[in-house]
């Protein structure tokens, strides 16, 4: 009597377990079959009211303005750079000229990128009337430890600080200027400058 009592035990132990485990697989089936099923109709006000919710907070947001060409070089034709070999010059000592200005630091992996193509590109120009002007952000030590491994014949100079016309908090921040001084074109990240419509671009400056 015994032992059938214990069988009976076991017994409705192990059926209330598989029934349990068939409810579970059953519960879970449903669920996707009807989130799956029911989501465009069922979830969609929902859906269309966050969006109304999001759109309606961003219409209270300011936007920040693009950047456009500024009318004046006043604001930077001051700007002083220092030369690897001491001499200090401006901006504005480069009026006359297609200027292309290329921010970068040694430490700013897409500005190395970047070398090479410009220097390609300084070279096909180099009978142009384009000035190439590449200050460094880092400190002079680190710019001549980084020619040492790495030479260019690229005019480098060094800069602490940029002018307010020209916002460089991410870099290469890269500035075309026309021949009176004014820029014209801005771009912020690396890109590969050896291109001819690049080449186009500068030497349609060089008449204007």
């Amino acid at each position: 009597m015994r032992f059938s009592a214990k069988s009976l035990l076991i017994g409705m132990g192990a059926g209330a377990a598989v029934t349990l485990l068939v409810m579970d697989l059953w519960g879970r089936h449903y669920t996707n079959e009807y989130f799956g099923s029911a989501q465009p109709r069922v979830l969609r006000p929902y859906l269309e009211r966050g969006l109304e919710n999001f759109e309606a907070s961003m219409a209270s947001e300011k936007l920040d303005e693009p950047w456009l060409p500024g009318l004046s070089s006043t604001p930077h034709e001051g700007w002083q750079l220092k030369s690897l070999d001491g001499k200090t010059v401006t901006l504005s000592d480069f009026k006359g000229k297609v200027v292309f200005l290329d921010i970068w630091a040694t430490y700013c992996g897409p500005c190395v990128a970047e070398l090479p193509n410009i220097q390609r590109l300084a070279n096909s120009l180099k009978n142009e009337n384009v000035a190439f002007l590449l200050p460094a952000r880092d400190g002079e030590a680190h710019v001549r430890e980084f020619l040492r491994k790495h030479p260019t014949d690229l005019p480098i100079y060094l800069a602490s600080e940029s002018p307010p016309d020209m916002p460089n908090a991410a870099i290469p921040a890269t500035y075309i200027l026309n021949r009176q001084g004014v820029i014209v074109y801005r771009e912020i990240g690396g890109v590969n400058w050896d291109t001819d419509n690049v080449r186009a671009f500068l030497r349609s400056l060089e008449n204007r």
